[in-house]
């Protein structure tokens, strides 16, 4: 069995962070979330991995290449880049003869999930379908198209239009899908999406597309209020009060940070991520801020709420921000 990646998208709502990065390589837990993705076909026994790409490509390389780098064990990599943007299911086209000929796992590049791959697997099999999507349940007020499952596992509709129509729970999509090859045979050439496009279709026509529901922890991180949040959620999770890499002796709560952060003496920082080669002054304070690579910031400065980032030659991209000294601050 081999895997995809999907990792190729312009990450609007994540912006300004996805100015810097591509959203799989935006760093969750001082690891590039494409590394959680890349783990977890790992452990489904998935070594022939591609990857699709679009905006800030590097990034993504570097991303996977940090991997290798630090002796962690890694797939076969294939990179299948993107000039103009394909969609999910145009995208699985794309490489439709390195996925054909065996079921294939697609995830998202944007995911933290929990869940074993080789259950959903079996699932997939037994049930001789030709999608599996593997969902977790739906909570009231979660920012998610519901999706909603027959007491068969069969999915019968996506999205909110459908909530009418169905008494059963809802589901959420956790962007991970269990094909089997023949899937290839319904992908047209050129740009289609497989939640929109393809599967209603299948639907329709009578084929297997059902639903695996899991109920191992998952989070996304579509928005950087949702990315602080999942962040602090999931350090929780593991039992720490800390994620910092490095020796900082100032007062923290909720932080999570890489080696190379640098706090400087008088400090006082809380649910806050900081990435690589950020430097806070002396008798400074962060609350619920996220300070992007290699900004510095001055002594006594003292933020809260906010996005901080290097400056941007583009003001269209900075409209909403304020800037002060080399950086931009940004409403949170």
């Amino acid at each position: 069995m081999r895997g995809m990646i999907l990792a190729a998208g312009l990450g609007k709502r994540l912006h300004p962070l996805s100015v810097f990065r591509a959203k799989a390589a935006v760093p969750f837990l001082n690891r590039p979330l494409i590394q959680y993705s890349s783990e977890l076909l790992m452990r489904a026994q998935l070594t022939e991995i591609v990857i699709n790409s679009h905006h800030l490509p590097n990034s993504i390389r570097a991303a996977i290449n940090t991997m290798t780098s630090e002796g962690q064990e890694t797939p076969q990599i294939l990179f299948s880049h993107e000039e103009e943007m394909l969609g999910t299911a145009g995208a699985i086209g794309q490489v439709r003869d390195f996925l054909a000929g065996d079921t294939f796992v697609v995830c998202s590049g944007k995911i933290y999930f929990e869940q074993d791959l080789e259950r959903a697997i079996r699932f997939h099999h037994e049930m001789e379908s030709i999608v599996t999507l593997l969902l977790v349940p739906y909570s009231e007020g979660d920012p998610y198209n519901p999706v909603f499952l027959d007491k068969q596992n069969n999915i019968t509709g996506f999205g909110p239009g459908e909530k009418g129509t169905h008494f059963h729970q809802p589901y959420v999509f956790t962007g991970v899908h269990i094909l089997a090859p023949e899937i290839l045979d319904f992908i047209p050439e050129g740009p289609s999406e497989t939640v929109n496009d393809l599967y209603p279709r299948l639907i329709e026509g009578g084929y297997g597309v059902r639903g695996f529901v899991s109920e191992a922890y998952w989070c996304e991180c579509s928005t950087p209020e949702n990315y602080l949040s999942k962040s602090l959620e999931v350090l929780q999770r593991r039992g720490l009060e800390n994620l910092i890499e490095g020796e900082i002796s100032s007062p923290c709560q909720g932080v999570v940070a890489p080696h190379s952060v640098q706090v400087d003496s008088g400090s006082i920082l809380k649910n806050s991520i900081l990435w690589d080669q950020v430097r806070v002054g002396r008798n400074s304070s962060l609350s619920d801020a996220i300070v992007t690579e290699g900004v510095t910031l001055g002594p006594d400065t003292h933020l809260e709420k906010v996005i901080v980032t290097p400056l941007l030659e583009n003001t269209q991209d900075r409209q909403t921000a304020q800037r002060v000294d080399n950086y931009l601050i940004w409403p949170l």
